[in-house]
């Protein structure tokens, strides 16, 4: 079965991602991309464009003092939407997260317009941000 050109999008996203190279993030995702991040934590909330999108990831990785990781388990999907299967690890002020999340994105002519991640537990990723 071939897999919708949508999963190969995303997963070039995601290796960009854990890479932490900028340059193709971008070239994937739409510059107005929109990023939902759910929840209770400081870093809730929902983030426009590549300048608001970029100073989250910079003021996280700092935070965490740059032991973020993501490891992708799977990603499906189709026309519209491709959703993405994650761990994420981290460790901050002498605490540790392993987490699985989700990550689903709303797709536009190849590009990455939107998306949304959740928490296996939005108790513990809130609580381990603050």
């Amino acid at each position: 079965m071939k897999l919708h050109p949508n999963i190969a999008i995303v997963r070039r996203f995601y290796h960009a991602f854990i890479s932490r190279d900028t340059q193709t993030l971008w070239s994937i995702a739409g510059h107005d991309l929109v990023l939902h991040l759910e929840g209770r934590s400081k870093y809730a909330g929902v983030y426009s464009g590549r300048e608001q999108i970029l100073d989250l990831f910079y003021r996280v990785g700092k935070d965490a003092e740059g032991s973020v990781k993501l490891e992708l388990h799977d990603i499906v999907g189709g026309d519209q939407h491709v959703v993405g299967l994650h761990r994420a690890t981290a460790t901050r002020q002498g605490r540790a997260l392993d987490i699985n999340g989700t990550a689903v994105c709303h797709m536009k002519d190849g590009k990455i317009v939107e998306t949304w991640l959740y928490w296996q537990s939005q108790r513990t990723f809130d609580e381990f941000w603050g």
